[in-house]
């Protein structure tokens, strides 16, 4: 039974790895992040906490962007690549399709580095309600 498990998985797999191929997935989710609320009422200790915990799930989400990414620039390239071999005349489906996942690909990029710039914007706010603190170690604070 054990062998059945596994040789239908393997044939998954391979049927359908060109499929998983063609696509990214979806962009990576966005890290919860502590309110600037939160981080004023926290005591320090736990404020300071929060405040690490959210750069370091930051910057791991960044590196998740980082490949998304890559993946999407790469079906992007390569569907403008087919584009400009076809003939919109005698395959305007096909040139239709490609124009339309080349965007879509774009959109994903662009809908991503949005999305980035906001948690980003949020965590200054959190960092710099944190360093407004009178009672926490501003080491870590911007000079």
């Amino acid at each position: 039974m054990a062998f059945r498990i596994i040789v239908g998985s393997l044939v998954l797999c391979v049927v359908t790895a060109p499929a998983l191929a063609q696509s990214c997935g979806s962009t990576p989710i966005a890290p919860a992040l502590p309110s600037v609320a939160e981080i004023a009422k926290k005591p320090p200790t736990e404020s300071a906490a929060a405040k690490h915990d959210a750069f370091a799930e930051i910057k791991n989400w960044q590196a998740d962007l980082k490949t998304y990414r890559a993946c999407v620039t790469n079906l992007s390239k390569q569907d403008k690549q087919q584009l400009a071999t076809v003939d919109k005349d005698k395959k305007p489906e096909l040139f239709s399709h490609l124009r339309e996942e080349a965007s879509a690909s774009d959109r994903g990029y662009n809908d991503s580095v949005n999305m980035e710039e906001t948690v980003v914007n949020e965590f200054h706010a959190i960092q710099a309600a944190y360093c407004a603190r009178k009672d926490v170690d501003k080491a870590s604070c911007p000079k």
